[in-house]
C-alpha cells in the first residue's frame, strides 16, 4: 500500500477544522476521522462511493466521543501511515465538515448507542448522547420491574411481555436499544413514524443490529398527528388487537420556532425539521406556515402524545385482569424534553390526561430532560 508523501500533512487539515470548529473540537473530529479512515478505508475504494454507501455488516461499536485528542506530533504520525486514497477521503470528508456542514457522524456514517451501532444518514435525525442517557435509564427501571414481577410469579404461568409503542422512532434508535438492554423476552416494541426516510433507516439498523436484540422488534408508518380516535385501529400491540398498549416512549419534536433560527448550521442545513419543530399536521416547511400557527412552546406533539396515552387506556387500571404486570410502578408515557419550562408543561400535560403522578430526570448535563408519566392505583 503506497504511503502518502511527505508533503501531504495534515496539519493543514487540522488548522481547517480549527477554523471553524475550534480548536480543541478540532483535534477531536480529526482524531475520530482518522480512526474512521484508517479502519474503513482502503486503497482502490472510489471515495464518493464510500461517502454515501452504508455498510449491512455489523462492524462493532465504536464511541467516538470517548476517545482522547491527539498532539501535532501523533497527528503527523498518523499522516505517515495513511495511504494517498485514505488521505484524499479525509481531504474530502474535511471540505465536508467545513465548507457543507455536514455532520461528523454523517460522514462516518454511524453512531453508537448503547449496545447499538446506529447507521446515520440524512436528514434522519442524529441520535444524541442525552437520549441514549435516558434510554438506558429506562432500560434499568424496566428490567428491574421485570425482575420483580418474575419473582413474585414463581411457579405461576409466566408474564407476558411488556408492549412498547415507541413514537417518533426516527432512526430506531430508542427502540432498538431498548430491544437490546431489556431482559430477554420480556418487551415487544414498535417503533412508528411518519418519515419514509426514517423508516427505511430504522429497518437498515434493525437489520444492522439484528443479532444484538433479546426482544422483539418492528417498524411501521403511522401519522400519529391524526385524530387520536382513529389510531388505536392502527396500532396494534403484540396480542394483535387495537391498543393493548403498555407504554409509549418518544423523542418527539420540541424544539421551539426561536430555538431553531438560533441551531447551528450542522443541523439546519441536515436534520429533517419535522423531527425537532412540531409543525402543524401535514406540514413540512414552517416557512409555509403562518406565525401565528407555529407552537412557541414546542409541546404540541407532547399533548397529542398524552391524549394517545389516554386514547390507548394508558391512563387507566391495568388492561390484564390478574394485574400480573403490576403497571402501576411503570411509567406509561415517557417524553424527552429540552428546559425546565417544558418539563413543567409537560407534567400539566400529563395530569391533564389521566395519568396522576409525574416525574422528571435530568442529563448528565443537569437539564431536565426526560418527563415520565404514572398512572397510580
Amino acid at each position: 500500500m503506497p504511503r502518502c508523501p511527505g508533503n501531504n500533512t495534515l496539519i493543514p487539515l487540522l488548522r481547517k477544522l480549527s477554523e471553524s470548529l475550534g480548536e480543541q473540537q478540532a483535534k477531536n473530529e480529526l482524531r475520530w476521522l482518522i480512526e474512521h479512515t484508517r479502519k474503513e478505508i482502503g486503497d482502490g475504494i472510489n471515495i464518493q462511493q464510500h461517502m454515501t454507501a452504508q455498510s449491512t455488516e455489523h462492524k462493532g461499536a465504536r464511541l467516538w466521543r470517548e476517545q482522547a485528542a491527539r498532539s501535532p506530533d501523533e497527528i503527523e504520525r498518523d499522516s505517515e501511515r495513511l495511504s494517498s486514497v485514505q488521505h484524499a477521503w479525509l481531504r474530502q470528508a474535511i471540505s465536508d465538515r467545513t465548507e457543507r456542514h455536514k455532520p461528523l457522524q454523517y460522514i462516518i456514517g454511524e453512531q453508537q448507542f448503547g449496545k447499538t451501532n446506529i447507521i446515520v444518514r440524512p436528514p434522519v435525525l442524529i441520535p444524541r448522547w442525552e437520549t441514549e442517557e435516558w434510554v438506558l435509564r429506562l432500560a434499568e427501571l424496566i428490567n428491574s420491574h421485570t425482575d420483580n414481577v418474575r419473582d413474585t410469579q414463581q411457579g405461576l404461568r409466566a408474564p407476558r411481555p411488556l408492549n412498547i409503542l415507541e413514537a417518533c422512532t426516527g432512526s430506531g434508535c430508542v427502540a432498538l436499544g431498548l430491544g437490546c438492554e431489556l431482559a430477554d423476552n420480556s418487551a415487544q416494541i414498535l417503533g412508528v413514524d411518519i418519515s419514509d426516510d426514517a423508516l427505511q433507516l430504522a429497518m437498515d439498523n434493525l437489520v444492522y443490529n439484528q443479532m444484538l436484540l433479546s426482544n422483539h422488534v418492528h417498524f411501521r408508518k403511522v401519522d400519529l398527528q391524526q385524530p387520536v380516535h382513529t389510531l388505536p385501529t392502527q396500532l396494534r400491540a403484540g396480542d394483535g388487537e387495537p391498543g393493548g398498549w403498555d407504554m409509549i416512549v418518544s423523542n418527539p419534536p420540541y424544539v421551539t420556532p426561536s430555538e431553531y433560527r438560533d441551531l447551528d448550521a450542522d443541523v439546519r442545513e441536515w436534520e429533517d425539521i419535522r423531527a425537532l419543530v412540531p409543525l402543524p399536521p401535514g406540514t413540512t416547511d414552517p416557512r409555509n406556515v403562518p406565525s401565528e400557527d407555529l407552537d412557541p412552546s414546542g409541546m404540541s406533539f407532547v399533548v397529542q402524545l398524552a391524549k394517545l396515552a389516554k386514547e390507548l387506556g394508558l391512563a387507566s387500571k391495568d388492561r390484564d385482569e390478574d394485574a400480573s404486570l403490576r403497571l402501576d410502578s411503570l411509567p406509561r408515557l415517557v417524553v424527552e424534553i429540552g428546559s425546565a419550562e417544558q418539563a413543567q408543561a409537560a407534567c400539566q400535560i400529563m395530569h391533564d390526561h389521566g395519568l396522576n403522578s409525574t416525574e422528571v430526570w435530568k442529563d448528565m448535563a443537569g437539564t431536565d430532560r426526560v418527563v415520565l408519566g404514572y398512572f397510580k392505583q
